[in-house]
């Protein structure tokens, strides 16, 4: 059986999610200020034409709400575009309609140039659309394809499914291919601990500056209006995990007791330095991830999804006395 190919000129746009991360902060800012907002306006004593007007103003509220998440996005999106673009000089993205061909050799773009599957790194839909796909490359970063995804992302899959089967069987040969997220865990946990205290801190401001608000908005910032805070800054860490870790996977090799990314920005001698296997659980997460803390160098947390590849790092490390026992964190 000849293996799938795809060969096609359709429209290709190179994407930039650098500022993804700032719109995310700016959203979350917004939206806990217009809550506190709507937390002011609802007047649970009024009666009459009072409470008719409440009920209006929260409703109108809620409506700037939705509208001001958009004006918040495109507003940063031109600063990036007009005003930050101009000062870091960044090259512009190519976008035009090229040949794509895509093969057991990997991505090859026609005016942008060739990927090797192990720099495909992952791809990633369009809600609700079937002829967008986004594809994550180390070189050329995000690049949205314009094709039928029923036929473009079964072939993409293919070669990612047996690039992965290839970094398992690697093992034997002493060098072992794999992708994983790579993020921050403390980092992670400072933004679960932050969460906490800014809802805790809106609480105790609620009883020293409000004591004497009604039951009912008493009840509703407490079971509301509190959590919500906690969530929406939880929802940056959660994301960078989750919606929007596409962008943060990365392909590494081990190789020996040596630990190094293929775009050779970092390498890392296990030899030297402290590597565990962690579970994290809490409210609302749980995942299992790799840490590496290097005795100097920047530390690696390695965030763990499953896959044949991934399993055979754990064992390659494991057998080669680097990893220890697996250990719970909260």
């Amino acid at each position: 059986m000849n293996p799938p190919v795809f060969s096609r000129k359709i429209p290709v746009t190179q994407m930039d999610a650098r500022g993804i991360g700032a719109i995310v902060v700016l959203c979350t800012v917004y939206s806990a200020l217009m809550m506190m907002g709507a937390a002011w306006l609802f007047d649970e004593d009024a009666t009459g034409w009072r409470a008719v007007l409440s009920t209006v103003a929260l409703l109108v509220l809620i409506a700037v709400w939705m509208v001001g998440l958009l004006v918040v996005a495109a507003a940063w999106i031109w600063v990036e575009e007009r005003w930050l673009a101009s000062v870091k000089r960044r090259p512009k993205a190519f976008s035009a309609s090229a040949q794509v061909d895509v093969d057991e050799r990997g991505l090859s773009i026609d005016g942008l140039g060739h990927v090797q599957w192990i720099d495909v790194l992952t791809i990633e839909g369009i809600p609700d659309s079937d002829n967008y796909l986004v594809v994550h490359t180390r070189p050329f970063n995000k690049l949205m394809l314009t094709a039928p995804v029923d036929e473009l992302a079964p072939v993409i899959n293919h070669y990612l499914a047996l690039r992965s089967d290839a970094g398992a069987m690697a093992t034997a040969t002493g060098i072992l291919q794999s992708r994983a997220i790579v993020f921050c865990w403390r980092c992670f946990l400072a933004w679960i601990v932050a969460g906490y205290a800014l809802a805790a801190a809106a609480g105790v401001a609620l009883v020293l500056y409000a004591p004497d608000v009604g039951f009912l908005k008493t009840v509703v910032v407490l079971c509301v209006l509190l959590p919500m805070i906690a969530w929406l800054v939880w929802a940056i860490p959660f994301a960078q995990i989750g919606l929007l870790s596409h962008s943060r996977v990365r392909a590494f090799e081990l190789d020996g007791t040596r630990l190094r990314s293929t775009d050779g920005a970092w390498q890392i001698d296990l030899m030297q330095t402290r590597i565990s296997h962690r579970h994290a659980r809490g409210l609302g997460y749980e995942f299992g991830f790799l840490a590496v803390r290097p005795k100097t160098g920047r530390n690696l947390d390695l965030l763990l999804e499953g896959g044949a590849d991934q399993e055979a790092l754990l064992e390659a490390l494991s057998g080669r006395g680097l990893l220890p026992q697996a250990n719970p964190e909260r």
